[in-house]
């Protein structure tokens, strides 16, 4: 049901799904590219820099009044991160309106949405001075929030170091300390380097009466507006590399602040990304080792000794890193890790219980089944597909999870090695 049709555009691919379930038209435009340090800023502002105006549409309020004449159309811009890519998304959420006349209404969403991405000048709506001046106070407050947020900027350190010296070690939104030499020139000019460098892949998922003229139109557009050929960075056509379980040296940090919980974050290189035909057993032992409230983690740390307050580990696709995050009391830490080592050896071991493994299948198995009734989630699982190099379909990985046998999932925990341990000791946790 959920298998993209795609137009090969030279620029850029355009993936269409028609779907008479939903009762919204999803409209998603995405540029990846390679992150890079002298670029991880700049880049991070502009989905900021595009809401605020463009040539037609010259300040964010006129942007607003716009989608509002669409009766309830959903615009945005947004920055995100997938291993070592940066990808800039533009997307609209087009409802179904009776009466109306749906192409007329699609057609003007996408307007909007393409002018969003590209219809900007030097100089003018967001890339004007006063616009800039107040984007940046905005992403300097994002790049703090995630500090004030001491669970994800615990996770986002312990990445960086396990990561360190890749794309994948650079932070979502830049560093605070870039934001001020961000002059709106030189936005411009990142801007102008997106359009030309980043990878392009536009989506459109839902029930649409005709999808195909819907994606010749949308490759046509963006045959106008973008250069006619991508403009290759050095590094621009490398996919992510997951990293090896092999040959990385252990790191050990402790950091300190004003908290009340301590923050202990403990990432494992396995060597299986997104891609790889063994990442559902890696989903799945995942799932037993700390992915749910079943799981070994949650139940012997959390319910069983009250050794934490939150106790869960996920899986990174792009880099194959399997982290466990934990708040807890600072002098609880020692006895937190033992249980850990000791939980993961338990399943190197093979000591997984049928309970264990059934639920964790079961509640995998919900989890995307949920996601085939989201547009937005089908796309982003699409879109990570093609970053990692895999067309694999999620009633694809649904069917492989029923493959995947307790050994699977013993011999990819053997194989975790681990390669950070970060502690962001809260000065006021101790007992």
């Amino acid at each position: 049901m959920e298998s993209f049709q795609t137009l090969d555009a030279g620029r850029c691919q355009v993936h269409t799904l028609p779907h008479p379930a939903f009762r919204t038209k999803e409209i998603s435009l995405k540029f990846h590219l390679r992150m890079a340090r002298e670029r991880v800023t700049e880049e991070a502002m502009l989905p900021g820099v595009w809401m605020n105006g463009t040539i037609g549409l010259p300040s964010h309020r006129q942007i607003a009044l716009a989608t509002d004449d669409l009766y309830g159309t959903y615009l945005r811009a947004s920055i995100s991160k997938r291993g070592g890519h940066h990808i800039l998304e533009v997307g609209t959420s087009v409802p179904d309106v009776p009466g109306e006349d749906e192409a007329a209404l699609v057609e003007r969403a996408l307007d909007l949405a393409l002018s969003l991405a590209v219809d900007h000048a030097a100089g003018a709506g967001g890339f004007s001075e006063a616009a800039v001046q107040r984007e940046k106070e905005l992403h300097r407050r994002r790049i703090r929030a995630v500090r004030d947020d001491k669970a994800a900027y615990a996770l986002q350190r312990c990445h960086q170091i396990a990561c360190r010296d890749t794309p994948a070690g650079l932070p979502r939104l830049g560093f605070e300390e870039d934001v001020e030499a961000l002059l709106p020139d030189r936005l411009y000019e990142a801007h102008q380097q997106v359009l030309a460098q980043a990878e392009v892949h536009a989506y459109a998922v839902g029930q649409f009466r005709d999808m195909n003229g819907l994606a010749e139109r949308l490759a046509d557009r963006l045959a106008k507006t973008l250069p006619e050929k991508r403009t290759m960075r050095a590094e621009a056509v490398a996919r992510d590399v997951v990293l090896p379980a092999e040959l990385r040296d252990f790191e050990e940090v402790t950091e300190a602040e004003e908290a009340q919980q301590t923050q202990f974050d403990l990432a494992f290189a396995s060597g299986v990304g997104f891609g790889d035909a063994e990442y559902p057993a890696l989903v799945m032992m995942n799932g037993v080792f700390g992915g749910f409230a079943h799981s070994k983690l949650f139940m012997n740390i959390r319910e069983r000794r009250s050794l934490a307050y939150s106790v869960w580990s996920f899986v990174d696709a792009a880099t194959g890193l399997v982290t466990v995050y934990a708040g807890i009391s600072a002098d609880k830490r020692d006895e937190v890790r033992q249980i850990m080592e000791d939980e993961l050896d338990a399943i190197r071991r093979g000591e997984i219980a049928v309970s264990e493994w059934q639920e964790t299948r079961a509640t995998l198995r919900n989890q995307y089944q949920q996601t085939l009734d989201q547009p937005a989630m089908l796309i982003a699982w699409h879109h990570h597909g093609v970053i990692a190099g895999s067309a694999r379909t999620l009633s694809e990985m649904i069917a492989a999870l029923d493959q995947v046998r307790p050994e699977d999932a013993a011999a990819l925990a053997t194989a975790l090695r681990p390669v950070c341990l970060y502690v962001l000791e809260g000065r006021g946790s101790r007992a």
